[in-house]
């Protein structure tokens, strides 16, 4: 009778969480196709090209944020198929993860002096990342005054701020001619900008000088109001891609006070080829990304590829596991350092 009354409470308890998450993407669409209503602009033609230098570049931080997605077992020997191929000499230092499901990992790349920084982005079927997706609140950003941020990406980031930013000046503090680079994809975009206007705040390395510090971005969502936009503007220099007529880039929508910082790059025709890419003018530039009427809004667009590479590469992104379970990937947290406070998707 116990026996059937737990197969009953697991069914419910899993009907339940199916519910939810289908909810949160309902919801999700909605907004998606409410804001495309009100933003789209009509096309526009332009050539306002990108070198093959900064191509190179935004390819080879590409992969870094598409790495974010494999498990920690990977980070050990840097194995994760050809996103980690391409950038071989990799050396993962710290590998963090939190009760809410929040991954990052920091790096080294000595042979480019380089300290890595990558935030995994949002994993479709894990419903605690779409719960922090959905929380669109806007709340004081408490180092600029009237500047808000969107409240589940800022909570996200509080969970990881001391380890990562810890971390960082150890490694900073070893190599200090090293220069940083922050790279993330979707939800990890977010909390890669935030995460490095923190170090710039807090670091008395950064504070005076911010030419060593580099943020890459991958279909960003917006992170704040105005206010937070002019700040990051001020302060960093954030290249961020939007891949055709992905719709996350739109999200939070505009009429509820959420704006984009400058520096689009937009891969104009993504179905032709990821590197035809347009560099935009200001925040809002209506010949780019919001130039995509909603008929030609497309989700796939979100995961890729930039510039060559998939955000879902990685062999293991769908696979589901507890480390607890697992001794490999215990073994793997313990050798990275691991900070783990949850169970993880991957």
């Amino acid at each position: 009778m116990q026996h059937t009354k737990h197969i009953i409470s697991s069914s419910r308890k899993s009907t339940t969480q199916s519910i939810s998450t289908r909810i949160l993407i309902v919801f999700i669409i909605s907004l998606i196709l409410l804001s495309t209503l009100i933003e789209a602009a009509p096309p526009s033609k332009r050539n306002n090209k990108v070198s093959v230098q900064e191509l190179k570049e935004l390819e080879r931080f590409a992969n870094y944020a598409s790495a974010a997605y494999c498990k920690p077992s990977d980070f050990l020997k840097w194995d994760c198929g050809p996103i980690c191929d391409a950038t071989k000499g990799t050396k993962v230092s710290k590998f963090i993860t939190t009760k809410n499901e929040i991954q990052v990992f920091i790096a080294t790349l000595n042979e480019e002096k380089s300290i890595i920084v990558s935030y995994r982005g949002t994993v479709p079927e894990n419903v605690k990342n779409l719960i922090t997706d959905a929380k669109l609140a806007l709340i004081d950003y408490p180092p600029v005054k009237n500047a808000k941020v969107h409240i589940g990406f800022y909570q996200a980031f509080l969970e990881v701020q001391s380890d990562v930013f810890n971390e960082i000046q150890k490694l900073h503090k070893t190599n200090p001619e090293y220069k940083i680079v922050f790279s993330g994809h979707s939800l990890g975009g977010a909390l890669t900008l935030l995460s490095a206007l923190d170090l710039l705040q807090n670091s008395k390395d950064f504070t005076k000088d911010k030419n060593n510090l580099f943020v890459f971005t991958y279909g960003e969502p917006r992170v704040g109001n105005s206010e937070f936009a002019k700040y990051v503007d001020s302060k960093l220099t954030v290249t961020r891609t939007v891949n055709g007529g992905d719709p996350i880039a739109r999200l939070p929508p505009r009429f509820i006070g959420y704006k984009p910082h400058n520096n689009e790059l937009w891969i104009s025709n993504p179905t032709k080829s990821s590197f035809e890419v347009v560099k935009c003018d200001g925040p809002e530039d209506k010949k780019c990304s919001l130039s995509v009427s909603i008929l030609k809004l497309n989700l796939s667009f979100h995961s890729g590829p930039y510039y060559g590479i998939s955000m879902r590469a990685c062999k293991d992104f769908r696979k589901t596991q507890s480390v607890a379970d697992e001794p490999e990937l215990k073994k793997a947290y313990d050798g990275l350092g691991g900070n783990l406070k949850g169970k993880n998707n991957f």
